[in-house]
């Protein structure tokens, strides 16, 4: 899986809720668009001395943490944005570490946990946000939305360098805390951030 979607990565450079099952409302499964120019350290560190006051100016020149996977932060940062930017950074820091949470559980790769089935809704088929992902590179450079999109970036890069804490506790699951999915029913959320309540198991 993880090399059929980085060779679909590459050859696209010329061109809210995580669930314990199969969402019901889906037609179908949402592929992941392939990352584009976050393929190299050097292109993935662009945005991030603009999206952190802390970074420093020559950001972009240093070499990529070893621990860093720039395919899977690409991907992570797609997917904690397309989930939760409404939530503001601290849901999407939330998010991601699911995101985390989930693919240390499994011995995975990020591309892989992101895209199974119904997981995580913004790539479902029919869900306006996975029509958001594809086109994130359209976003307007001023807007509110490429700045949440350039956290998200910055918060996977502390993530999957292991420089942010888990303010879920360890969560594996979580939905919008607006809807009732049986999966979760019973089952007590260890917390609520943003728009989202998570839980360490699921039923």
């Amino acid at each position: 899986m993880r090399f059929l979607l980085t060779a679909v990565g590459l050859l696209a450079l010329g061109a809210s809720q995580a669930t314990g099952g199969t969402d019901p409302r889906a037609t179908n499964q949402g592929a992941p668009p392939a990352p584009s120019a976050t393929l190299t350290w050097s292109a993935w560190s662009q945005g991030l001395s603009a999206a952190s006051p802390a970074a420093a100016p020559d950001a972009a020149t240093q070499p990529a943490p070893a621990d860093l996977d720039v395919v899977d932060a690409h991907w992570m940062a797609l997917t904690m944005w397309g989930e939760a930017r409404g939530s503001g950074e601290e849901g999407m820091r939330a998010v991601g570490h699911v995101i985390d949470n989930r693919r240390r559980a499994g011995g995975r790769f990020v591309t892989d946990t992101v895209s199974e089935a119904y997981q995580f809704s913004c790539w479902n088929g029919g869900d306006p946000n996975l029509r958001a992902i594809q086109t994130i590179d359209d976003l307007p450079r001023t807007g509110e939305a490429w700045r949440r999109w350039q956290s998200a970036r910055r918060i996977a890069d502390e993530i999957l360098s292991g420089n942010s804490q888990d303010p879920t506790g360890g969560a594996l699951f979580y939905h919008a805390s607006y809807v009732s999915p049986r999966w979760s029913r019973g089952v007590p959320p260890v917390a609520q951030i943003g728009n989202h309540l998570f839980f360490l198991t699921a039923r």
